[in-house]
């Protein structure tokens, strides 16, 4: 049985112990990567491939027009215990799809590469935001993918003592050097606002602007050019034309699916987008 959803933040208590470091990252160097995986393929076997060939530790990808065969995912949902503030539905199916967004990042897990994929998609005359399965995720046709190869820093998913999930961390890899980063990657924490967490993580890039790509959860959302999402579980993606610069200005284009199903978009308003469980992003570079 699923306990009731949340109805103001002071609802929500994650279990474990609060981790002191709010907003952590690592450095690292992205390249602009384009690649194409075949029909009928794996698509984490073929990224986890392209990525040992090209010697990425990372890469924050955009499927946005990747045909996939029949796939699963999952949507936000109540918690199942009493301890997690939020949990996933029930595993849907989807026979066959082209996504209209979509962000994966490929990590690791256990060893071996994993990916965390959000998309939006249109199915039986309805669109669809959910959490996809990568073990199930095929490309029906050649496929073209976009997005940033990383190297010395990595997403690794390990345990989080403050949320009990298991959620990517930011790793900077073993004799990294950082001196010539051109980005860098965060795991924001539970509360932490969306874009005043990316201001002021921005401030460790040398750089005037920047390019931001990811996914994660919100415990709500407030936008400057439509109705606020009031619904404290859910899924979002960063829409492409996420961008910053050094004084502040950060217009974050974001799509969300809350608990009911219910799908919202826009850019978000500072302060009215804080972090549920986390986000995963990436800042790079653009000047």
């Amino acid at each position: 049985m699923r306990r009731p959803p949340p109805t103001n933040l002071a609802q929500i208590r994650h279990p474990g112990p609060v981790n002191s470091t709010r907003r952590p990252f690592a450095l690292c160097s992205a390249k602009r990567i384009d690649l194409q995986i075949p029909a009928g393929e794996p698509l984490l076997d073929k990224l986890g491939e392209w990525a040992e060939r090209e010697n990425f530790s990372s890469a924050v990808l955009d499927l946005s027009g990747v045909k996939l065969k029949s796939f699963e995912y999952v949507m936000p949902d109540c918690a199942i215990d009493d301890r997690h503030v939020a949990w996933y539905s029930d595993t849907q199916n989807c026979r066959s799809a082209t996504i209209r967004e979509g962000v994966a990042i490929l990590g690791w897990r256990d060893g071996r590469w994993f990916t965390h994929a959000h998309a939006y998609w249109p199915h039986n005359n309805a669109n669809h935001l959910g959490h996809l399965l990568p073990h199930t995720l095929v490309a029906e046709d050649t496929s073209r993918i976009t997005g940033w190869g990383l190297s010395s820093a990595s997403f690794v998913a390990k345990e989080d003592p403050e949320t009990e999930f298991t959620l990517y961390r930011t790793v900077q890899n073993t004799g990294a050097k950082t001196d010539t980063a051109n980005a860098l990657i965060t795991t924001l924490a539970p509360f932490e606002d969306l874009t005043a967490s990316i201001a002021d993580l921005a401030k460790q890039l040398d750089t005037e602007t920047y390019e931001v790509l990811g996914l994660g959860s919100l415990a709500g959302a407030a936008f400057i050019d439509g109705k606020p999402m009031t619904g404290l579980i859910s899924e979002i993606l960063l829409q492409p034309g996420a961008v910053g610069r050094r004084d502040g200005d950060v217009k974050i284009p974001i799509r969300c699916v809350d608990l009911d199903g219910g799908l919202h978009s826009g850019y978000v308003l500072e302060g009215g987008a804080p972090t549920l469980v986390t986000c995963e992003l990436l800042l790079v570079s653009t000047s």
